[in-house]
């Protein structure tokens, strides 16, 4: 595969003056340095550009010979520092004034010191983790099986992690696992953030630490009250319906909520009532209601 003209490699044009070959470099080389996800051939081959095109010996028997004047393995001395000025001491404010990229390291070790603390730093994992609604509620302990990259052995290794998981978790909340995620080159370890997906319930509806749920009456019980069964976090419970209760009112059971996560606490359960109007009377029932409103003297009794 041929060589790449090295004026390609740094956008520049054949008679870019010898800043903006410097500022051409300094943006590829950023852009492809494989520390910040680049690709590391594209970087070599931006580094090798700017070693040649910076100096202008190298520069000129390029500019004649192309690639044949030997220069992708010149190894002499460079152009200068390309970090020089760069935010009035160098980029990111390191001084690099005292590095011209030469035989003792050259622009590499540039890049290594630069990026020491990049390299060195362990990198987090982030994963997701679906649970029913149910272990939500109670909390749970599930295990992991993950992969994670060991930068000091160089490999993958498989890893196992118990994750406990507490009752209350909120779809969309996240549990950090410190030290369970990569290993840097210099030991360290990263974290691990697992982002909790809650499937929902067939039954409740959930506003923060609070439960929703729907119960369905006839309009006899709303007009004249009575009690009725329905099924909460903690099993079946009985309710009162007060006489009169009219279509979505909401009746709130304190406490019965959803657990608060690191807390003694719990949300309410609140229980809309759906009162539901018949579509379909015999004559009798018609008979009834009839009396019932003429009783009130024609008002609206509902």
């Amino acid at each position: 595969m041929s060589k790449r003209d090295y004026y390609e490699v740094l956008g520049v044009s054949k008679g870019a003056s010898k800043d903006e070959i410097k500022k051409a470099f300094r943006k590829k080389a950023i852009e492809h340095h494989p520390d910040k996800g680049g690709d590391e051939a594209k970087f070599k081959e931006v580094n090798e550009a700017y070693e040649v095109l910076s100096d202008d010996q190298k520069k000129a028997a390029y500019d004649q010979f192309g690639h044949a004047a030997g220069a992708a393995n010149a190894g002499g001395p460079g152009g200068g520092n390309p970090f020089e000025g760069f935010d009035g001491q160098g980029f990111g404010g390191f001084d690099f004034s005292g590095f011209q990229g030469g035989a003792g390291g050259g622009l590499n070790d540039i890049f290594d010191m630069f990026f020491t603390g990049m390299r060195n730093r362990a990198r987090d994992v982030e994963v997701a983790l679906t649970i029913d609604f149910e272990e939500a509620v109670r909390g749970t302990t599930k295990e992991l099986s993950l992969r994670i990259v060991n930068n000091q052995k160089q490999e993958r290794e498989n890893k196992t992690v118990k994750v406990k998981i507490p009752a209350g978790i909120d779809d969309g909340q996240s549990i950090k696992l410190a030290g369970h995620g990569e290993v840097s080159p210099n030991g360290t370890k990263g974290d691990l953030y697992v982002h909790i997906r809650v499937r929902p319930s067939k039954e409740f509806e959930r506003e923060g630490p609070h439960i929703i749920s729907r119960l369905h009456i006839d309009m006899i019980d709303a007009a004249l009250g009575t009690t009725a069964e329905i099924n909460t976090l903690d099993g079946k419970v009985k309710i009162k319906i007060p006489a009169g209760s009219q279509h979505g009112k909401v009746i709130k059971l304190s406490g019965k909520g959803m657990p608060v996560v690191q807390s003694d606490r719990h949300g309410d359960h609140l229980i809309e009532l759906l009162v539901d109007i018949p579509t379909k009377l015999s004559s009798k029932q018609k008979k009834l209601l009839e009396e019932y409103r003429n009783a009130g003297k024609g008002r609206h009794f509902w």
